[in-house]
């Protein structure tokens, strides 16, 4: 089932290009010095072929909600994999950043700033710093939208995963938890796993002291009613100019 991304109305993009890509269930918004339609419905249909010759093969990968080891050498397909047995997640609960993120290396050659959001999953290549606007829902305190910056240089993946926005599949009732991390199969993985752990406003804490122990990613915001938990390489702001 589609669901309208309203949130694209509230971005900026200053001197970038801004296109769609559509093909099938993906739905990419890009953002680039110039306009890369064509090579990024290229580079998304052969993502898109890749995943679909593969989960013919081993159907399971589509369903389960736990992690599939089926030894695939396609580094998309094992990214996926081991992004699933990291975070004790199904493989699918990490496709929509893996696809952000094989769509926007393969437009690195065209361009130095690329940005590709993908149903509110983010991979983003640009020299210096980003601003990123997460929405945890009009009922949240937080309904004003939580604007923070990150260094994007090198890449950076930012994924968010919510038990009461969109039509993802969580079995947690967190407003939105967002992870980072240079990998967004990984960054994806993790926002599904760790949403699904906050059931009420008191795990916020918890998880998010968990994240920090671990350091298995850059950083984390997660919010459930009044609770807010922030821990990483995280910049607040106001509003910026330049949203991802």
């Amino acid at each position: 089932m589609y669901t309208e991304r309203f949130y694209r109305k509230w971005t900026s993009s200053c001197a970038l290009e801004t296109f769609r890509v559509v093909a099938g269930q993906s739905d990419l918004q890009i953002y680039a010095e110039k306009h890369l339609r064509n090579e990024a419905l290229g580079a998304l249909n052969n993502i898109r072929q890749t995943l679909h010759q593969h989960i013919e093969r081993n159907p399971l990968f589509l369903r389960s909600l736990v992690p599939v080891f089926s030894r695939s050498t396609d580094p998309f397909i094992a990214g996926m994999e081991k992004a699933a047995q990291e975070w004790n997640t199904g493989p699918m609960a990490s496709v929509a950043g893996a696809i952000a993120q094989g769509v926007g290396l393969s437009l690195l050659q065209y361009s130095k700033t690329i940005i590709v959001e993908n149903g509110g999953d983010i991979w983003a290549c640009s020299p210096g710093h980003l601003g990123f606007l997460i929405y945890p829902g009009e009922e949240s305190p937080f309904s004003q939208g939580i604007n923070f910056t990150l260094e994007a240089s090198r890449g950076v993946s930012v994924c968010t995963s919510s038990g009461k926005i969109g039509p993802s599949f969580s079995m947690g009732s967190a407003d939105a938890v967002t992870a980072i991390h240079s990998c967004a199969a990984h960054a994806d993985a993790a926002a599904t796993s760790l949403a699904n752990r906050i059931r009420g406003e008191s795990d916020v804490t918890r998880v998010v002291e968990e994240v920090a122990c671990r350091r298995k990613l850059k950083g984390i915001i997660a919010t459930c009613g009044e609770s807010i938990g922030i821990w990483g390489d995280i910049h607040l702001t106001e509003r910026e100019q330049r949203n991802a």
